[in-house]
């Protein structure tokens, strides 16, 4: 698989072990990123704080700001610190390429691989509940019991898990592997990292989820590789969790759970990958032609 051309080149001068080991490193930066996104969980914060400030909508706010301080501090500190991108001056921008937090190459392919993203995704959920007669259409249900704070929540994974897999992770495998060898492996262990959900849901709830994590995630990892940016699957990784929360009921049958799940763990990745590239092609077919338009060649 041909990709977009983007600078993979490490930004540390001291090259760590972990950073020498992607398969050791991809392992660690799941498990901490595991534990900055959960620790509120494993505490019980929530439930510390309202018995100061009581039970209401900033006990909600305040676990939202203190997972994304720690969010920010395991991606853009720790991470960093232990791959070794912090051993010269001026490191920080070169970390964010790194991370490929930027428009890519080419931005305008950037947003057509976020938008083919989400309209699949709203197609498939959307018109899968509708038909299944599953679909939430009462406006007050996103305000009833301050549902639609899900719109914030829904910030945190979208952003700190996909810099720490689909930037961080995806970009060390990809320097040692082939491009589908690290997509696959990015998403193996991102359906694995959803193991950390046992502390909320029953197996029952949390395996199916960890299924679904690692389907949608193929097609994220192929997106990022061909536009060399993570904004695609930041966008796909916030649409989903929107999606399925405020507009799929909660009591689906079963028919109407198997089509979704399926088609997310099956249908979203094919037409992902199917569409990226034949947009991307598309796009390389035209360059050529510009290229002569633009220097007066017939």
């Amino acid at each position: 698989m041909t990709t977009t051309p983007i600078d993979l080149e490490p930004t540390e001068t001291r090259p760590t072990w972990l950073a020498a080991h992607p398969i050791a490193g991809s392992l660690t930066i799941a498990v901490l990123t595991g534990l900055a996104l959960q620790l509120t969980h494993m505490i019980d914060f929530q439930e510390r704080v309202a018995e100061v400030v009581g039970w209401n909508l900033s006990v909600r706010f305040i676990d939202f700001a203190f997972r994304t301080v720690l969010g920010a501090l395991t991606v853009l500190a720790v991470l960093p610190r232990l791959f070794g991108h912090m051993g010269r001056r001026h490191w920080f921008p070169g970390y964010l390429r790194y991370l490929r937090l930027s428009g890519g190459p080419s931005p305008r392919f950037t947003f057509a691989g976020s938008m083919v993203s989400l309209s699949i995704l709203l197609v498939l959920v959307v018109g899968l509940a509708a038909a299944f007669d599953s679909l939430r259409g009462e406006f007050d249900y996103a305000l009833d019991d301050s549902r639609w704070f899900v719109l914030i929540l829904a910030l945190v994974p979208a952003l700190w898990e996909e810099l720490a897999f689909r930037g961080l992770m995806l970009s060390n495998l990809q320097r040692r592997f082939r491009p589908w060898t690290a997509i696959v492996t990015t998403s193996l262990l991102f359906g694995l990292f959803h193991i950390s959900n046992l502390l909320l849901r029953e197996p029952g709830e949390v395996i199916p989820e960890m299924v679904l994590a690692t389907g949608v995630s193929i097609g994220w990892g192929y997106l990022v590789v061909r536009t060399g940016s993570v904004i695609p699957a930041m966008v796909s990784h916030y649409s989903i969790n929107v999606f399925i929360e405020l507009l799929v009921d909660t009591d689906l049958n079963e028919s109407a759970s198997a089509a979704i799940f399926g088609s997310l763990i099956i249908v979203y990745p094919l037409l992902t990958v199917i569409t990226t590239w034949a947009v991307n092609r598309r796009r390389a077919g035209r360059a050529p032609a510009d290229r002569r338009l633009a220097s007066g060649a017939v």
